[in-house]
């Protein structure tokens, strides 16, 4: 995270042990979050996933739908991906790093 704010003037703030639905109240135009959630995330069917050990990049959160990058998904669903928050939870790891710009 201080990379981060050195290299390019973002505020970072560290988010553990929050569900997303807490978390998210945080994402706006100004500020995203990185994610971790599980690598599973990328077949939302998937059940019992694992939680953590992949990042993505959640740029919206609103009526109940996550909005975000997986840059390593597959070309159908990686660059503009969306899920039901109740999906979403289930593959995220309840921590990330929240970003905004200083200025």
């Amino acid at each position: 995270m201080s990379w981060i704010s050195a290299q390019f003037g973002f505020h970072c703030e560290l988010v553990e042990h929050t569900p997303l639905r807490l978390s998210a109240q945080e994402v706006r135009s100004w500020q995203v979050m990185i994610a971790s959630v599980s690598p599973e995330i990328r077949e939302p069917g998937v059940q019992q996933p694992q939680r953590g050990g992949h990042l993505v990049l959640v740029y919206g959160v609103d009526n109940g739908v996550v909005r975000f990058h997986n840059l390593s998904g597959y070309s159908h669903n990686s660059d503009s991906a969306s899920l039901p928050l109740r999906v979403f939870e289930r593959f995220h790891a309840n921590r990330g790093m929240l970003i905004r710009a200083t200025s």
